[in-house]
């Protein structure tokens, strides 16, 4: 993500760069120029700070990942040579209770609530 943050501001810095030539080629008022220069430049300071954060984030993120030690990769010849794990069947799990389950749910207040009317 940061490397394609880094990837589409400096593309959008290229395009600023040439919307200011663009401006300064064309023939306008000098206020409408300063104008159109002044919302290019503030463009230009956001994409470089966009840039400049993404290109720390990753930094920061390379910087961690090499000081955490790495555990070695488990190639395919180990994965093969170890059996996966047998478990015995499942047994009865206790007694059963003593007492009937209900039936049904006829008498429970929340589950014999009527069904509300569609408004659609």
């Amino acid at each position: 993500m940061h490397l394609e943050q880094m990837a589409t501001s400096q593309w959008l810095l290229a395009r600023v760069a040439q919307g200011e030539s663009d401006i300064y080629q064309t023939e306008t008022s000098a206020e409408k120029q300063l104008a159109l220069l002044g919302r290019a430049s503030t463009e230009r300071v956001r994409l470089e700070r966009s840039f400049t954060s993404a290109m720390r984030e990753l930094e920061r993120l390379q910087q961690k990942r090499q000081a955490c030690p790495r555990q070695p990769a488990q190639t395919a010849q180990t994965a093969q040579a170890t059996p996966p794990p047998v478990h015995p069947p499942a047994g009865p799990q206790g007694p059963y209770p003593d007492y009937p389950m209900p039936e049904g749910t006829t008498d429970h207040p929340v589950l014999c609530a009527p069904a509300p009317t569609d408004s659609r």
